[in-house]
């Protein structure tokens, strides 16, 4: 049986002279002082974070998963209907995960669900930060194109409108609860969302226990939808949960497993320990009475660098291993199987609405990826990411068609090619080499570019490699 599908107008404004005293620009003092913080303190810093151990971070033991299906073939079904969506990003997941070939059992959870899940081999985050990555995810626009200040802590304007919102407006529950300091009502990511938490005792670069939160993401989040879900009757539910633990600082957890105290060691341990508790979170879900109409979408907002190409952590570039997350899509009645065709995170709020029964706007740029879940065929489609400029960094896009990836720098003063397939560190610059592929690409990347309105920031914030003048 299809959907039945809610029709919703949601009127935005496309004039771009907004006012510098706009209500929403009058950024909290902690987003402001955390962007004028020292190094350390920022999530893209070139130092990476001591491993401290802490003896009373405990780790709970991690239970066998039960016997699932094996990623196989395609079959075509229709998709039960309306469903509730559960939406899991796991911050600075990167995509080196067991099952796509990392020799470390950090993720036994998300291994198994991921054979019963269809798995995309090549998802790509819309940007390399939380902040330029969740606020566009969450309304299916590349932040370019976004109301926003121009800080590194993005404040996002009403002007956007999320998928929060087109989901309320249709009379289904939304729910959504954090544990990055990042997420208070005032960078606007609440927008549409009925209940909307923070972990107490969420701060930056927080070296204490109150920094490991994956088991209290769990309860709350549980807290959440059991009173949403009793309430519900014939309507849905979106949900969205941010667990924070493998964020930068990395920090151990006792009795282990140990694989070192090197910080990809750390970060390792903390992926396995948040990996439990998301699990936990599914399991429960999905056994509850309306766990058989519910989706579950698992990813990362971005991912972590520990030393290629000179960085550490995330934020300031377009590398791979900052770009490049696991995702992972359950639907009822959805056969198990990989997907390797790129696809990128501006196809997640289509997907949702779909899923929920939302007409999805046509003049979103992403599309659904629903059909592909119930057994199409992927078609190739090329991948943007885009990483605007702000108070602390230069503006980087990023072009993904096939195993061929083309990055552009600053206001696309020069070109970095790569071939993904056969340099996938992405060491050797092709693009002196390869002149007739890289034009190619530049002329491809140049139209899509053009699609992509650069719109004006707001506020005060000087904008890193900015000509005078310039907000963008």
């Amino acid at each position: 049986m299809r959907r039945s599908k809610v029709r919703l107008r949601v009127n935005v404004t496309s004039d771009s002279s907004m006012p510098t005293d706009a209500p929403f620009l009058r950024v909290p003092l902690l987003l402001c002082a955390a962007a004028l913080c020292a190094c350390s303190a920022v999530p893209g810093c070139t130092t990476a974070s001591s491993a401290e151990r802490r003896p009373e971070a405990e780790a709970r033991p991690v239970e066998p998963a039960e016997e699932v299906i094996a990623p196989g073939p395609a079959v075509l079904l229709d998709p039960e209907g309306p469903l509730n969506v559960l939406l899991i990003l796991v911050d600075g997941l990167h995509d080196e995960m067991p099952w796509l070939g990392y020799e470390r059992d950090i993720a036994p959870w998300m291994t198994q669900f991921e054979k019963r899940a269809v798995s995309y081999t090549r998802a790509y985050a819309i940007s390399s930060a939380t902040a330029r990555s969740v606020g566009p995810l969450l309304a299916g626009r590349y932040p370019s194109e976004m109301w926003r200040s121009g800080d590194y802590f993005t404040v996002y304007g009403r002007e956007n409108v999320f998928v929060s919102e087109f989901a309320q407006a249709a009379g289904h529950h939304t729910l959504s609860a954090h544990a990055h300091a990042y997420f208070v009502e005032e960078t606007g990511i609440s927008q549409g969302f009925s209940d909307f938490r923070r972990l107490p005792g969420t701060k930056l670069n927080n070296m204490d226990k109150e920094n490991v939160t994956s088991e209290r993401m769990t309860e709350l989040a549980m807290e959440m939808l059991s009173r949403e879900a009793a309430t519900a009757k014939d309507n849905r539910f979106f949900a969205y949960f941010h667990f924070m633990d493998p964020h930068a600082p990395y920090l151990p957890h006792e009795p282990g497993p140990n694989w070192g105290d090197k910080p990809r060691d750390v970060y390792d341990q903390e992926v396995r320990f948040t990996d439990h508790w998301v699990g936990k979170l599914v399991d429960w879900a999905l056994s509850q009475p309306w766990g058989k109409h519910t989706a579950v979408i698992i990813s990362a907002d971005h991912g972590e660098s520990f030393g290629a190409h000179n960085l550490y952590k995330h934020g300031y570039d377009l590398w791979e291993d900052v770009i490049h997350v696991p995702l992972l899509v359950y639907a009822p009645g959805a056969q198990a199987r990989r997907i390797e065709t790129p696809r990128s995170h501006i196809d997640l709020a289509p997907t949702i609405l779909d899923l929920i029964g939302v007409d999805v706007p046509k003049e979103l740029p992403g599309k659904t990826l629903v059909p592909e879940l119930y057994g199409l065929a992927p078609e190739a489609r090329p991948v943007i990411a885009d990483l605007p400029r702000d108070n602390l960094q230069d503006r980087r896009r990023a072009l993904i068609r096939g195993t061929d990836k083309l990055m552009a720098f600053g206001d696309d003063r020069y070109f970095m090619l790569f071939d993904l397939k056969a340099d996938p560190e992405e060491t050797r610059d092709l693009i002196r080499v390869e002149q007739e592929r890289g034009a190619d690409l530049i002329r491809l990347y140049q139209a899509l570019s053009a699609r992509i309105e650069l719109r004006e920031v707001t506020g005060y914030a000087q904008l890193k490699g900015a000509p005078e003048g310039r907000k963008w």
